[in-house]
């Protein structure tokens, strides 16, 4: 028996198990894990927060905070959306195992193997991206406090640090700390579920291509022109292997997004809102080669949050696009040389796939290209309304 926890989801595994939101056998040790990453990243918002309490707060500063807090309020839903769903999670890894333990056909396993090393690849590549970049954030942080060579006693993100949170200078160090270890852990928890959610959404894509491809055998014209009973019920047999996939990636798909429906909603207004603040944030810097840490900063917040409002909604997308690719196939098997029954059980099938199937948060975004463009757009009008109040 292959499992695909270890051929698909090892990276995932790697990332994950540090923090306890790898979805096996929950322990003390485990729940102490998540807690702890919870508690590191709730604290980085709560800091930030507490800034518009302490120090005389402008319109300038509220958004400094705002733009910052909303990027780690991303970071912290994703991990903390895991750890409360992550039953639901380990349920549904279990159910990629057995719609896999139930395929015979070599063609449906190479189908639902070329998904899976889909979302392991895009894993690899999001890895390979995080290691680049924490490598580089901690050269640039650390490394003159090491070696004092780069930039002597670190005077840039001295000035940074305090002018950004308006915080003294001898606590500057302790701040730099705690974000740092915040956005840190945070990325890589994200990365970690992310890549494994968007994983699980490849393996539905998966289920609907070998849902077509059990059509297209099932209507196979040499099938079809022997009337004999036997060829009746190898044509039955398909049909009904067929819907019942289908049925399964959409039954799995709906309990997904049930699953995490509240959670993300909330996640995608934080991230128009983050994606505006930040942008504002940019135009509102005057000198911006004086400043060019801060607007690399910002830079860097916008296109993380964009990358993923991306992929979520490509895949998105792509569930959709393979679920009427289910449709185009059905109507264009040579239906009319089968059996009566069997082009009634068709028309069944035809009027089930008609419906668009598609992946909707609250009924109020759904997941696609179009939706991705109207986020953006969104984010650029309260960008625009920002900016027209300077």
């Amino acid at each position: 028996m292959v499992c695909i926890k270890k051929r698909f989801f090892s990276l995932n595994r790697l990332l994950l198990l540090a923090f306890g939101l790898w979805p096996d056998k929950e322990t003390i040790y485990t729940r102490f894990q998540a807690t702890l990453l919870c508690s590191l990243l709730i604290s980085s918002i709560v800091f930030q927060l507490s800034r518009l309490f302490i120090v005389e707060c402008n319109f300038d500063l509220i958004v400094r905070i705002v733009s910052s807090t909303t990027f780690f309020a991303m970071l912290t839903l994703f991990p903390l959306l895991a750890w409360i769903n992550i039953k639901t999670i380990k349920y549904l890894l279990d159910q990629l195992q057995y719609i896999y333990d139930q395929l015979k056909d070599r063609n449906e396993i190479a189908i639902y193997d070329k998904y899976g090393y889909i979302g392991k690849h895009f894993t690899t590549i999001a890895i390979i991206l995080l290691v680049c970049g924490l490598c580089s954030n901690s050269v640039i942080v650390y490394w003159p406090y090491i070696l004092d060579i780069v930039v002597p006693k670190n005077e840039e993100v001295l000035q940074f640090i305090s002018e950004y949170f308006n915080i003294s200078d001898k606590y500057y160090f302790l701040v730099l700390v705690h974000l740092n270890a915040a956005c840190s852990t945070g990325l890589i928890a994200v990365i970690g579920t992310g890549t494994m959610l968007f994983s699980y959404l490849k393996h539905i894509c998966g289920m609907f291509e070998i849902a077509s491809y059990r059509i297209e055998q099932a209507m196979a014209p040499e099938l079809l022109h022997n009337f004999a009973i036997k060829d009746r019920i190898i044509i039955c047999r398909e049909m009904i292997c067929a819907i019942d996939i289908q049925r399964q990636a959409m039954q799995y798909a709906k309990c997904f997004v049930t699953s995490i429906e509240g959670g993300a909603f909330v996640v995608i207004i934080i991230k128009v809102l983050c994606v505006s603040c930040n942008l504002y944030r940019i135009f509102q810097i005057e000198s911006s080669m004086e400043k060019m840490d801060e607007v690399l900063l910002h830079l860097l917040a916008v296109s993380s949050v964009l990358t993923i409002l991306f992929a979520c909604n490509y895949v998105g997308q792509e569930i959709t696009d393979h679920s009427n690719h289910v449709y185009v196939v059905t109507y264009n098997v040579a239906w009319y040389l089968a059996p009566l029954h069997i082009q009634k059980l068709i028309l069944f099938l035809l009027q089930r796939s008609s419906k668009i199937f598609s992946l909707s948060v609250g009924g109020l975004f759904t997941a696609s290209l179009e939706c991705f463009a109207t986020l953006v757009q969104a984010s650029m009008s309260y960008f625009t309304f920002l900016y027209s109040m300077q």
